[in-house]
């Protein structure tokens, strides 16, 4: 097969997971980094550096943009990469408001590109061994999703704090649980929601409802103090008639991964990694965007599920007690 020729914007997750997952599926050809600093990234000679990247989507010779720059940016270079003609793949939110992502996917209507959005957490594994093997089977009543984490330390990228920037709790956290839990059970709807946010403390509880009304959601996200005695925890239960199966990881550092519970035993622990473990994830959404270039057909997580989730932020933001 032909190789796909690729382009990365960005220097932080596009060089550290993005361009380390592409170096290990051979489909890919990367031809170069568009980066503010390229002594930062330690690339090999035969991988151009481009001037900025505007002159990375010109190149004729590049067939796909991977967009892990800022949000603030991703909408220009988006408009850019399809008036280019090139396959995108953008880090999620996938620009930084509804309006601009639904001025995006009208765009991409009128061409036949392929576009994806890294919502990385469907191909984690213990998501993916209780997808496979017992969604199916068991009869859920109601889940409950437990994250909280502690407030971001100082040195952190200034964007990533500022919803309007594309960041934010609801653009670097929230968007993954509504992500994942559509592609446990369909679609949800808001039931009721709350949310405090304010002095860096910030919480939300929201109560959602698939679409056949027979399961109900219960979504608890907080921030706490560096100082505080409570741990952070990312926990999602899933209460069924063969008792309650848990996904859950602590989140020390980005070497923690989930496990799978059904009650207190575990039943899918995953092998230690020594490495974020967003690579192996990203990976797959990297293999999935691939086959949806060869065989002309768009795959997800794509920039219209990167839509719903927008207009789902949306709802809660806006959400009024009925």
């Amino acid at each position: 097969m032909k190789k796909i020729k690729a382009g990365i914007i960005g220097r932080n997750f596009g060089y550290k997971v993005i361009f380390q997952a592409l170096k290990k599926i051979r489909d890919f050809k990367i031809i170069g980094f568009s980066v503010k600093n390229k002594k930062k990234i330690n690339s090999p000679e035969n991988i151009k550096i481009y001037k900025n990247w505007k002159s990375l989507v010109s190149d004729k010779k590049i067939d796909v943009i991977f967009i892990s720059s800022p949000p603030q940016t991703h909408k220009k270079i988006i408009e850019f990469s399809i008036k280019k003609n090139k396959h995108i793949f953008c880090d999620k939110p996938v620009t930084t408001s509804l309006k601009d992502i639904t001025k995006i996917c009208n765009l991409l209507k009128k061409k036949e590109l392929i576009d994806f959005v890294n919502y990385e957490f469907i191909n984690i594994e213990a998501f993916q061994v209780f997808k496979r093997k017992y969604l199916t089977k068991l009869k859920i009543s109601k889940v409950n999703v437990n994250w909280s984490i502690k407030v971001p330390t100082i040195g952190r990228s200034f964007w990533k704090n500022n919803h309007k920037m594309g960041g934010g709790n609801f653009y670097n956290y929230i968007c993954h649980v509504l992500f994942y839990l559509e592609n446990f059970f369909g679609k949800i709807t808001i039931n009721d929601s709350k949310l405090k946010d304010r002095n860096r403390k910030f919480e939300l509880n929201t109560k959602f409802i698939t679409e056949n009304k027979k399961i109900k959601i219960n979504l608890n996200f907080k921030t706490i103090s560096h100082d505080s005695k409570l741990k952070p925890v990312h926990k999602i239960i899933f209460y069924s008639n063969k008792g309650k199966f848990i996904l859950f990881t602590k989140i020390n550092s980005l070497y923690d991964q989930f496990c799978l519970f059904k009650n207190k035993k575990i039943i899918f622990k995953p092998k230690e990694i020594g490495y974020d473990f967003r690579l192996k994830p990203t990976y797959n959404n990297l293999v999935s965007f691939k086959n949806s270039i060869v065989n002309r057909n768009n795959g997800r997580p794509n920039f219209k599920n990167a839509l719903r989730i927008h207009f789902l932020i949306n709802e809660i933001i806006n959400f009024k007690n009925k």
